[in-house]
């Protein structure tokens, strides 16, 4: 699991009004908190090869009406161990909300190339089923 607010979208994300954060161990670690249903929030990164990170960048292009029709088309995108893509993903364990930032590597650094999306909900789940297993 990645720290949370060393992430680049920690700040869009710290500023979602259902979100919650708490300094704790001496204002060196940040516990944050969907607020609605007062789960936990964790972070983690995947990396995608450059077919599959075009798999997962549809995904995350698509409005929740054209979902289920993408993700039968593409299937759930597979992660490597050292892809040119990478996905900062922020969800609660209850699955009830999710934020994804999509970025890719060129000009040796990562740029972001979907800014950042946020999910509750059902449609929460839904993008989560793509990427969590």
């Amino acid at each position: 699991m990645e720290n949370i607010s060393k992430m680049e979208m920690a700040t869009a994300l710290f500023n979602q009004i259902y979100i919650k954060t708490e300094k704790a161990f001496f204002g060196l670690k940040t516990k944050v908190t969907y607020a609605p249903t007062n789960s936990p929030v964790v972070g983690t990164a995947l990396e995608f090869a450059p077919a599959e990170g075009q798999k997962a960048k549809a995904i995350l292009e698509a409005s929740p009406a054209e979902l289920d029709a993408v993700l039968q088309k593409n299937g759930r995108p597979k992660t490597s161990d050292n892809g040119n893509m990478k996905l900062n993903l922020c969800y609660s364990r209850d699955h009830e909300f999710a934020a994804f930032h999509l970025q890719q590597f060129s000009g040796f650094e990562y740029r972001t190339i979907i800014e950042t999306r946020f999910a509750t909900g059902n449609d929460a789940k839904k993008l989560l089923q793509a990427f969590i297993k």
